[in-house]
Formats: structure tokens, C-alpha cells, sequence
């Protein structure tokens, strides 16, 4: 069984990914806002803010996954796996 601070790192790792899946798209306002969700979400998984980590988690996935996302392929798997090492964790969103 992981340890908490084993689980969160997994967890910072998968959101790592997503962040440098995101920084290969092409650049729009939307990767911005996207890139800024990762910052939030990275900040309240270290602070381990519920109500934080659940609201910027929610809006990242939101953004990053179909039917609203216009990301590409890698950035959606890599919110899939994000999503999925949420789960594990434990983590709200």
C-alpha cells in the first residue's frame, strides 16, 4: 500500500505530464488558462487545500478532457491518467 506522500508524488508526477503535454500544443488562450489550472492544482495538492485541489482539479479535467476539450490526443491521456491517479489517491475533483 503507498504512503500518502508516495500516492501525492504519482499524483504531482501525472499532473507533470499533463502540464508538458499542454506546453506541446499550440498556443491560445485556452492553454493559458490550462497551464494556470496546473499551477493551482499543483499548489493545492502541496498544501493539500480540499476545497482547492477540488475546484482546480475539476476545471483542468473540464478543460482537458472531451466533449469541451480542443486539445489534442496526448493532452487528453495524459488528463485520463491524471484523473485516474486522482482516484487512487483519493483526491476530490
Amino acid at each position: 500500500m503507498p504512503t500518502a506522500d508516495a500516492t501525492k508524488a504519482i499524483v504531482l508526477a501525472t499532473l507533470d505530464a499533463v502540464r508538458t503535454a499542454l506546453r506541446a500544443e499550440p498556443g491560445n488562450v485556452q492553454l493559458g488558462q490550462a497551464l494556470d489550472q496546473c499551477d493551482r492544482l499543483q499548489l493545492a495538492i502541496s498544501q493539500f487545500h480540499a476545497e482547492g485541489l477540488r475546484f482546480a482539479a475539476f476545471t483542468l479535467l473540464r478543460m482537458t478532457r472531451p466533449p469541451t476539450t480542443t486539445f489534442g490526443g496526448p493532452v487528453q491521456s495524459a488528463a485520463q491518467d491524471l484523473k485516474a491517479a486522482l482516484d487512487t489517491a483519493g483526491y476530490p475533483h
